[in-house]
């Protein structure tokens, strides 16, 4: 009687071992062939129509800058504004308290 529960239980775990090693043998050889083909050709494709929205977001940008002064103005507000960022995140870095006066 044990014999024959061995030889059961044997078969039945042998049998999904053999089970699994084809279905991996079937995934790597075919499944995987196809999927990375598909995954190329999808990649080429969203590369183009990326490449063409970046190109038309581009000149739509640059098409609606607003005249040179007020890109001057912006810059020395965004310059002003990150040195300030510095400046905080510095003194609460290195505990020099905090300065809000303005000068």
């Amino acid at each position: 009687m044990l014999v024959q529960l061995i030889t059961i239980l044997s078969t039945a775990v042998l049998s999904s071992l053999l089970t699994l090693v084809l279905a991996y043998w079937w995934i790597d050889r075919h499944l995987r062939q196809r999927l990375e083909h598909r995954m190329a050709e999808l990649q080429e494709e969203l590369g183009v129509a990326l490449q063409e929205r970046v190109r038309r977001g581009v000149v739509e940008g640059v098409a609606s800058i607003p005249s040179t002064e007020v890109l001057k103005g912006t810059g020395q507000t965004l310059t002003a504004t990150a040195g300030d960022l510095v400046r905080s995140g510095l003194s609460t870095f290195l505990g020099t308290g905090s300065d809000d006066s303005d000068e």
